[in-house]
């Protein structure tokens, strides 16, 4: 037997991909208003509110040319 979750009005005006500051509540999409760095291969997406780290990836390394 499947489940059905009716989907409502405030999850589809969000968009997709949406990053949340767990500090102060902050959102935004990803390629929103937070503040980016980059250096030393990393990018560090920051609240543009509170100055809270929210995401700290590495960048994947360019693939070597056969």
């Amino acid at each position: 037997m499947s489940t059905h979750h009716a989907s409502t009005d405030d999850t589809n005006s969000r968009p997709k991909a949406v990053l949340f500051c767990p500090d102060c509540g902050h959102e935004s999409s990803l390629s929103g208003d937070w503040i980016v760095r980059e250096s030393a291969g990393r990018t560090t997406h920051t609240c543009p509110v509170c100055d809270a780290t929210v995401e700290d990836r590495r960048r994947p390394e360019p693939a070597l040319a056969p």
